[in-house]
């Protein structure tokens, strides 16, 4: 059985506590997932969140940052969307910084999200705005390779 939490709340800072909440209170409730696997899933949410109200909202409160958590029997996903103007993610994962280069100032959250979780995918919405699905696998099964 698959269960759903929707969150929408203005591009600030001030709720990626309440994200992050949600994020504990799902994955601990299952039992199914390691501390790391916990750790994991709330660094990669709030910086999809950040992404999406920084770099895809512009910081503007006028537009909603939304975040759609959805735990199924072996996974957790969550997508988190903004309402921007988007980016080309598909030319930017063929070309993620090396993490190591301390002169880039960007593009290391993606890398963090990849490496942290066991499925990475963005989608550009038909309107307006970009949505990134996070995925991690309940019971210790972890993604091979890449």
């Amino acid at each position: 059985m698959t269960s759903s939490i929707v969150l929408e709340f203005p591009s600030s800072y001030e709720w990626l506590n309440l994200v992050d909440l949600v994020c504990c209170e799902l994955t601990c409730e299952t039992g199914n997932f390691s501390k790391a696997d916990l750790n994991d899933i709330s660094i990669s949410v709030i910086e999809a969140c950040t992404n999406a109200l920084e770099h895809g909202n512009m910081s503007n409160p006028e537009l909603n940052v939304r975040v759609v958590f959805r735990r199924h029997p072996d996974h957790l996903e969550v997508e988190v969307s903004d309402f921007g103007e988007g980016f080309d993610f598909e030319e930017f994962l063929q070309n993620i910084p090396d993490p190591s280069d301390i002169e880039h100032q960007r593009g290391r959250g993606i890398y963090i999200m990849k490496e942290m979780m066991d499925s990475l995918e963005f989608e550009k919405l038909p309107e307006r705005g970009m949505k990134v699905i996070l995925r991690k696998n309940t019971n210790g099964s972890r993604k091979t390779g890449d």
